[in-house]
């Protein structure tokens, strides 16, 4: 399947991918405002597998504007009371920050924080392969942290905020380890997006959030 070249968080493009494998487009919208949306994953890793993404575009959230900060500061409290009601769950929030296209992991150059029910844990195998933690909140003006460099961000119940500074890793690194936590080695969005399990998620996680995120 040949994909957008475009980006696919762009408010003019944002649904090009899903209408090329025909998945709902404006149906996957649960929030948006001015500066932020949230929308269900085109290719969700697991139920209520959701991504909060900037309407301007920028490379990662540690870039962004205080009002998109504020913004998605707000945005997580509701989602963290949403999981804890819909799937008795807590929060995992993560992000591939890249300070330059295609660093990071990212495989969409486009800041956006995934958030997904969290009942495990990758901290150890992120120390693992790229070595200690800071503790840092990229929403955060108290966060230290050159953004010259690119980083991996993970925040949980569990772990709090934390960050990894990094280079060049390979495409979709965090969703790598997650899927493989979740007991699923197909990560890849582009491949599978089109299985009758990602489409199944993708389907109800839309039943379970609508109108249910919001500042």
């Amino acid at each position: 399947m040949e994909y957008s070249k475009e980006c696919p968080f762009c408010k003019d493009t944002r649904f090009n991918n899903n209408r090329l494998v025909n998945l709902p487009t404006e149906d996957s919208i649960l929030f948006e405002n001015d500066t932020i949306y949230v929308q269900v994953d085109i290719s969700p890793l697991c139920l209520g597998h959701i991504l909060i993404i900037t309407n301007k575009h920028y490379l990662n959230f540690f870039e962004t504007s205080n009002e998109i900060k504020k913004d998605v500061i707000k945005l997580k409290e509701n989602i963290k009371k949403v999981y804890k009601e819909v799937y008795n769950s807590d929060v995992l929030f993560f992000e591939h920050g890249s300070a330059k296209p295609g660093y990071a992991g990212a495989s969409i150059d486009h800041a956006h924080l995934h958030c997904i029910p969290y009942k495990f844990d990758i901290k150890k195998a992120l120390n693992d392969t790229l070595g200690n933690s800071i503790e840092c909140d990229i929403l955060s003006s108290s966060c230290q942290f050159n953004n010259k460099f690119s980083y991996i961000y993970l925040e949980s119940s569990q772990d709090s905020k934390i960050l990894y500074k990094v280079e060049k890793l390979p495409s979709q690194f965090l969703r790598r380890l997650v899927s493989e936590k979740l007991g699923n080695h197909n990560y890849l969005w582009q491949e599978k997006c089109t299985t009758v399990d990602s489409i199944t998620n993708l389907e109800q996680t839309i039943l379970d959030l609508k109108n249910k995120i919001f500042i």
